[in-house]
């Protein structure tokens, strides 16, 4: 109890006292920081990037993650080959953000990065691509190192699923002709359905908190391209000094995550009924 009271009852009083004062001067505010939101373009060009940002890394990873698990499970069938399998992937999911974002920063570097070294020798002779410069690559270059580091994790969610799909199912689908795919919709999907869902929740939240890999790759630019509504808190809070307002935008996230979180538990709630 002394716990919960400490680390998440405190700081949620403390957030909430500050999100009802006045930046700088103090006071009873109300609603004012909440009400600042709807007025903010710089929190709604935030937004846009961050909902850009969720739904192309979250929608590949699952995707990527769906596919290599299923590829895993009907093509790699010896002990040894599974364990190298998941070291490989469970490298990325140990490499710290901040390294990861380190390492894809020396990657992208316009004038002697790798990827550009190998696009040349590839037979590419045009001006070097500026990977974090330009807000479409720059977008790119922040979800290849979600990609990278969070995939792995859903692929062994999905591949720990797949083990619980009966074999004899399997096989006698197989003996009365269903292909590849029909089994993958009929017998592999209804059992990986409640663990996708699962997934995205989890992946949705944490990337709506992805901080170190951006900050050192693009630092929010160019413009507002990248800057995410975590790097925007972040700016409002501890470059502006606005922990007011800051307070009230980290108790939008804290209801819509906790939304999320509500219709995830409602829907497996009626799946297991």
């Amino acid at each position: 109890m002394l716990f919960l009271l400490t680390v998440v009852v405190y700081p949620m009083a403390y957030a909430i006292a500050l999100s009802l004062q006045y930046y700088r001067v103090g006071g009873f505010a109300g609603l004012h920081n909440f009400t600042l939101a709807f007025h903010d373009g710089l929190l709604l060009a935030s937004l846009r990037a961050t909902l850009i940002y969720i739904t192309i890394a979250v929608g590949t990873e699952i995707v990527l993650g769906l596919v290599l698990a299923v590829a895993v499970q009907r093509t790699v069938r010896s002990t040894l080959g599974r364990t190298l399998t998941y070291l490989l992937f469970i490298i990325p999911m140990v490499t710290p953000p901040v390294a990861a974002g380190v390492s894809f920063r020396l990657m992208y570097i316009p004038e002697y990065g790798i990827l550009n070294v190998l696009l040349q020798h590839l037979g590419y002779h045009g001006a070097p691509i500026l990977w974090m410069s330009s807000p479409a690559m720059a977008m790119f270059s922040v979800i290849s190192v979600d990609v990278w580091q969070s995939m792995p994790f859903v692929f062994l969610v999905l591949f720990a699923g797949l083990q619980a799909v009966p074999m004899d199912v399997v096989e006698a689908a197989g003996v009365d002709g269903a292909g590849g795919w029909a089994q993958f919709r009929h017998i592999d999907l209804p059992y990986l359905r409640p663990l996708l869902l699962l997934v995205v929740v989890f992946r949705v939240t944490d990337a709506l908190r992805v901080f170190d890999p951006v900050q050192v790759l693009t630092m929010g630019g160019p413009g507002a391209a990248t800057e995410f509504l975590s790097l925007y808190l972040y700016k409002i809070a501890f470059k502006f000094g606005n922990l007011n307002y800051a307070s009230a935008l980290a108790l939008y996230v804290v209801l819509v995550v906790s939304g999320l979180f509500a219709l995830f538990g409602r829907y497996l709630s009626e799946e297991a009924a």
